[in-house]
């Protein structure tokens, strides 16, 4: 662990316990009770035959050195993993109904390990395999849910759902894992790994176009909270998310929902948006996520919900990658639906999603989220603007918005803007075509106590979709 990442967590511990020093309320707000869970991604609804799959990309199991306090496995940083840490990673699967998790382990300590061991499988687990060999476990939940577990690494480069380790020994996995060139790309291709990067706000388009990733994360909750990467890459006030979120603390306040402590800070992260944008202007086509980045070990302290600041459940029902696929259970398809961005990120934060779609219309067959559409006449690309799940009609409403933008070798051009239900935009040209829903979520308002309801009077990013790309006819 850093000098700055042990200076952020003291200084939240400092936050925390002063501001969370005073005594609670006797009586609860009058309001819907706050569910701690996501229901199904189920309810969120089909399109054109495809199922929502919700997935976590950027994860970090005790087999990362810095994962659990930054003590995941005793003082030789190789024992037996803390089972307290790794049974909160596994319930908060199950409460947040998480279809797919994609670990992203450190090299330190995964590289040392077994395979098989990385996929950190108990009683009741289930190995899936792939011509012979394993590529995820499934667990299985109290109330049945299921859900799949793959094997990746973050370093330089985070290559997910692998197939197996990276070729040679150990020292020469280590050195392959921490690469960053297209030398190491090829290796851990080689390993079965779908290629993204994290952390791309810190990332030079140049860099990336070297490396030709399958995707790059638009979001990283640490860059979000980090003071250094706030001021250097984001353009953001260092202390502006620790500030915030400490108001979160507050245990006196019974209207203050811990859960909502993302609220305080959360900002589209302007450098991984443009990196995107001006790949896809290049003519790359590139998926994109966001990353939770979760490893229990930033946040300590106990919030007024008796649960860690920065549980893994807590930081896991914030947002996620919604996979489109025909078999929530399959992980070849998942891992395709990646790769290929027929995805959206999600940030249930503000509610789950229902309904939203985005495609390109009015050719031979409707093209979501990752597909190619040749090139025609009468194309045009419609935005579905999603509901809230089961929102509850004693609380404000929230304000909806949808863009549709249209990304070209000219840059990026905002075709239409509105609140839906549908909203339109026509054919500007070969190129990508991606929608934003942003939402002013006032309905949050009733959760926020003494923080305020202008909190939630902002207007914030609720989903990115993954582009759509007219190519030239054949």
């Amino acid at each position: 662990m850093g000098p700055v990442k042990r200076g952020l967590i003291a200084l939240f511990v400092v936050l925390f316990v002063v501001l969370g020093a005073s005594c609670g309320a006797s009586d609860p707000p009058a309001r819907p009770v706050w569910d701690k869970g996501l229901p199904s991604a189920a309810v969120m609804g089909a399109v054109r035959g495809l199922e929502p799959a919700r997935g976590i990309i950027h994860l970090h199991s005790p087999y990362s050195h810095d994962a659990c306090d930054g003590d995941p496995r005793g003082a030789s940083g190789l024992g037996p993993v803390d089972e307290a840490c790794l049974a909160d990673l596994r319930q908060a699967l199950c409460t947040d109904r998480i279809d797919f998790a994609a670990l992203t382990d450190h090299d330190d300590s995964m590289a040392d390990e077994d395979f098989a061991s990385l996929f950190v499988m108990r009683d009741g687990d289930q190995a899936v395999t792939v011509d012979g060999h394993q590529v995820a476990s499934r667990i299985t939940c109290g109330d049945g849910h299921q859900v799949l577990v793959t094997v990746g690494g973050e370093n330089e480069i985070m290559p997910i759902m692998l197939d197996g380790h990276v070729a040679g020994d150990i020292p020469t996995r280590h050195a392959t894992y921490n690469g960053d060139d297209a030398t190491a790309v090829a290796a851990m291709r080689a390993a079965g790994a779908t290629i993204w990067i994290a952390h791309s706000e810190q990332r030079t388009t140049a860099h990336l176009a070297e490396l030709a990733p399958d995707g790059i994360e638009l979001y990283n909750l640490h860059a979000n909270l980090d003071p250094s990467i706030r001021e250097t890459y984001l353009g953001l006030p260092a202390a502006g998310a620790i500030t915030a979120v400490a108001e979160f603390a507050d245990t006196s306040d019974l209207e203050l929902e811990p859960d909502l402590a993302l609220i305080s800070f959360l900002s589209a992260s302007g450098p991984a948006l443009d990196r995107w944008n001006e790949l896809l202007a290049a003519g790359h086509h590139l998926a994109a996520s966001a990353g939770t980045d979760a490893h229990e070990n930033a946040l300590p302290i106990v919030l007024a919900d008796d649960e860690r600041g920065d549980s893994y459940r807590r930081m896991m029902r914030w947002f996620a990658n919604i996979a489109l696929v025909t078999d929530a259970a399959d992980p070849v398809a998942i891992e395709d639906a990646v790769r290929r961005g027929q995805s959206y990120v999600a940030f249930e934060l503000f509610g789950t999603p229902v309904g939203f779609d985005a495609a390109m219309l009015g050719g031979a067959a409707p093209g979501g989220p990752g597909a190619l559409v040749p090139d025609a006449s009468g194309l045009h690309y419609d935005v579905t603007v999603p509901t809230i799940y089961r929102l509850d009609p004693s609380l404000p409403a929230p304000e909806i918005r949808a863009r549709i933008l249209y990304i070209s070798a000219a840059g990026v051009t905002e075709l239409a803007s509105g609140p839906g239900p549908i909203v339109t935009a026509p054919y500007a040209g070969i190129g990508a075509y991606r929608a934003e829903i942003t939402i002013r979520p006032r309905h949050l308002g009733p959760y926020l106590g003494h923080v305020g309801a202008a909190v939630a009077d902002q207007e914030l990013p609720w989903i990115y979709g993954n582009p759509t790309y007219v190519v030239s006819a054949p």
